[in-house]
């Protein structure tokens, strides 16, 4: 650690932060706890520069004590990731940064640091705020060459959204829904990307971050209701509610006869509550278990976001799409109501 320390003091001695706050940086860095300080936005922005550097220079992923990830969280230019979002371009992302758990985590490489900000793991989907610390213009968004994935989990559906931001590069937030046989209490995860693609460019890289993140405890409510018609059922199965999600689980169920005329099946939900709000109802991916009676029996998640706390029910609106090639036809069924 002497030495690392050195390092990084010799590297920034062209940085003008006052000495004393940069032994502290330094220190800080490498020590479980740091104590609590009150800065400026301006002075901060010379610090978390520093300590940016700092990580930079000693390459490889570093693992961030909670005082340094959330001073690396707080760019003065967006602030908290899913704060920034939350309170732009994705509502549904506004509470998260309250409960979610610092990560910490970042990894430099071909100038471009990658810091895992944020993570929240619901018991069905890990969602995840990144930052990208770049001087060169990749386009309007990135995208990646491998995604983040859980150990020893076959992987599921992902999903990501990163913005252009001017002064730091790009944030974004990043889902992934992995098939779980069981609901972990904690997930381990490894994000190995080695391309990152804009519309104007791309990089190829060597980038590891592995971490970990706990479950935020949820409150599961079986449901076991069907509803059925024309050849299709969809079972509800249950709900898990958290502070921040409301998940439901439910299967489509295809009469194998269907399939003698149409290709495809897809099952979706939409919902309102009883104080007629409507809510998006966007699935997580849907599998099929090895002993499906057909192809299209396929088990789905759905999560909605941001559920008035006045309200005392939800009312979901299933529907299913049957398609060929030449063509589609919607099914709709009976509503299911869920007490919250």
């Amino acid at each position: 650690m002497k030495d690392e320390t050195k390092v990084i003091e010799e590297t920034m001695e062209a940085i003008h932060v006052p000495s004393e706050k940069l032994d502290l940086i330094i220190e800080n860095s490498f020590k479980s706890e740091a104590p609590p300080r009150k800065r400026t936005g301006k002075r901060r922005a010379g610090y978390v520069l520093a300590a940016t550097l700092a990580i930079s220079i000693l390459g490889g992923t570093v693992l961030l004590n909670p005082a340094m990830a959330n001073m690396i969280s707080q760019l003065p230019i967006i602030g908290n990731v899913f704060d920034y979002f939350g309170s732009t371009s994705q509502p549904a992302y506004k509470e998260f940064g309250q409960l979610a758990t610092d990560v910490g985590r970042t990894a430099e490489d071909k100038g471009v640091l990658i810091n895992i900000d944020q993570g929240v793991f619901d018991g069905t989907t890990i969602t995840l705020a990144v930052t990208m610390q770049t001087k060169k213009d990749y386009g309007s968004t990135l995208i990646f060459d491998g995604w983040p994935s859980v150990k020893g989990v076959p992987p599921g559906n992902t999903g990501a959204s990163f913005e252009k931001v001017k002064g730091l590069g790009y944030a974004g937030i990043m889902t992934i829904t992995p098939h779980f046989e069981d609901t972990p209490d904690e997930v381990d995860i490894v994000w190995k990307p080695k391309m990152l693609l804009g519309d104007k460019k791309e990089v190829k890289g060597d980038w590891k971050l592995d971490f970990s993140l706990p479950r935020i405890e949820a409150e599961v409510q079986t449901l076991n209701r069907q509803v059925e018609k024309d050849g299709v059922a969809i079972l509800f199965k249950e709900v898990r509610k958290t502070p921040l999600t409301f998940n439901i689980y439910y299967q489509q169920l295809v009469d194998p006869a269907l399939l003698d005329d149409w290709t495809a099946v897809e099952a979706e939900l939409k919902a309102t509550d009883d104080l007629g709000n409507e809510y998006k109802v966007p699935y997580n991916g849907g599998f099929t278990e090895g002993g499906a009676r057909t192809r299209e029996d396929l088990q789905w998640s759905a999560t909605i976001h941001n559920i008035d706390p006045q309200a005392t029910k939800l009312i979901f609106h299933p529907f299913a799409t049957v398609s060929t090639l030449e063509g589609a036809k919607v099914i709709h069924f009976e509503d299911i109501e869920v007490e919250l």
